[in-house]
């Protein structure tokens, strides 16, 4: 589902650069300065929206406790400590990053 979902967004980032394009060339010739600057500004957000689902995402990597407890050691609280496994591991997710503080730090037994 989640491929469908970005493809969708995808094409529809296209379709939209296309057409916003098209109108900014009719603008253009009327000297309608102010779409232009709306025009570029929509093609230039959705240019980004084209290379933020295009870029790869990586992969977790796998995690033993003991590393866990090594990265999240010097950090108080356990939100700080997910933010911080969070940042040695681009590919971890939120659940993910929980799951692994929770388990390093014992709290399983709640």
């Amino acid at each position: 589902m989640k491929t469908l979902a970005n493809s969708l967004t995808l094409i529809g980032s296209v379709v939209l650069i296309g057409c916003v394009g098209y109108l900014m060339g009719g603008w253009w010739d009327d000297r309608r300065w102010g779409w232009v600057v709306i025009g570029a500004v929509v093609i230039v957000a959705n240019l980004g929206v084209v290379v933020v689902r295009l870029k790869p995402t990586p992969k977790p990597r796998d995690w033993t406790i003991d590393e866990v407890r090594a990265v999240i050691e010097p950090i108080h609280g356990e939100v700080a400590q997910i933010r911080t496994l969070r940042r040695a591991d681009k590919g971890l997710s939120l659940v993910q990053a929980a799951t692994l503080v929770s388990e390093a730090r014992g709290d399983d037994d709640r």
